[in-house]
């Protein structure tokens, strides 16, 4: 599985997050920490996610979804541990 961060800006008029976290908590693993963003388990492609979400969202909204990696740096952020946790296959 890849970890992925998902970010998404849902603008007015419209801004239904309900079918947007229901698809983000059903993948394997997740963890929220910030307003709009998600890192997600999946077995899923970046561009196989976006597609999803874009069935969830309306045309003026932004998805931005992209893989990570074992590198990364954070500073009092509340998925570190989750990113730590050594089930993650990067």
């Amino acid at each position: 599985m890849s970890v992925l961060l998902v970010t998404y800006d849902l603008k007015s008029p419209g801004q239904n997050y309900t079918p947007v976290h229901t698809y983000l908590k059903s993948m394997p693993g997740y963890c929220k920490h910030l307003e709009s963003v998600w890192l997600i388990d999946t077995e899923k492609t970046t561009t196989q996610v976006r597609n999803d979400l874009m069935k969830l969202v309306d045309n003026n909204d932004v998805i931005f979804v992209v893989k990570i990696t074992q590198s990364w740096a954070s500073y009092n952020y509340g998925c570190a541990d989750w990113l730590n946790n050594g089930s993650h296959t990067w």
